[in-house]
């Protein structure tokens, strides 16, 4: 068994707000036909993760925007070439002349009202249709219902989320086709919940005496056992129109 390799992934996973695996996401990228020409734009980038990952597997080019300035600070120190631009900013004031083959945003989740980014899947999808060149692909993250009927309490923390049907439905209202997607793993979840769950944990050594972190931790960790585990998916899709 070859332990360097794990622990690099180990490494690499650090960097990934996904509940999709790093071999699925260079296998979308694929799908999708990425390849040395392709310019893809990720709205909501993160550590700009995605892009590192399909610019090491296909040499594309790209553009990722984030609120976060110290999640795009660290991607700026990770990517090693010129290829991928990396940029602090609001993604809703964001413009630029450019179009790009592929315009991605992993935040069309829905969630509570007061957590949206877009007051609807077809406004999300509209943001990135601005950004995109005629005849492109557009890629988006959601949440997920795995059941029809999911428990009130799982509504109450993440909001009323579709199912996998209802998604597809949401895709072809906007004039859509769903051509390549790539779903959640357990162990992507449990990577995710105990990444974040770290955070906050360290938030809470600073502040021992803050309730509403501990509180919040505590809320993180039963949700996910109770309900999140069982009722909820996310998924990682690419939309395509006929023309």
């Amino acid at each position: 068994m070859d332990y360097n390799q794990i622990v690099n992934a180990c490494e690499e996973n650090e960097y990934l707000i996904s509940m999709v695996s790093i071999e699925r996401i260079v296998e979308f990228g694929w799908q999708i036909g990425l390849n040395e020409t392709t310019s893809v734009l990720d709205l909501c980038c993160g550590y700009g993760e995605m892009l590192k990952l399909w610019n090491e597997a296909y040499s594309i080019t790209g553009v990722g925007i984030d609120c976060e300035a110290d999640f795009i600070e660290t991607g700026k120190s990770r990517i090693k070439n010129n290829r991928v631009t990396l940029i602090t900013g609001d993604i809703l004031a964001y413009e630029s002349a450019d179009k790009f083959d592929v315009v991605v945003c992993t935040e069309l989740s829905g969630g509570l009202p007061e957590h949206r980014l877009f007051k609807s899947f077809s406004d999300g999808i509209s943001l990135l249709e601005q950004f995109v060149k005629p005849g492109g692909k557009l890629v988006f993250g959601k949440l997920f219902s795995k059941f029809p009927n999911p428990p009130q309490e799982l509504i109450d923390f993440d909001g009323a989320l579709p199912t996998l049907c209802e998604i597809y439905e949401e895709v072809r209202q906007c004039g859509y086709y769903i051509t390549a997607m790539a779903t959640d793993s357990v162990a992507q979840w449990e990577r995710y919940i105990m990444w974040s769950a770290k955070r906050d944990l360290a938030h809470l050594r600073k502040n021992p005496n803050n309730r509403k972190i501990s509180d919040w931790l505590d809320k993180w960790y039963r949700i996910y056992f109770e309900y999140r585990r069982q009722y909820e998916g996310w998924g990682l899709f690419a939309i395509e129109k006929v023309f």
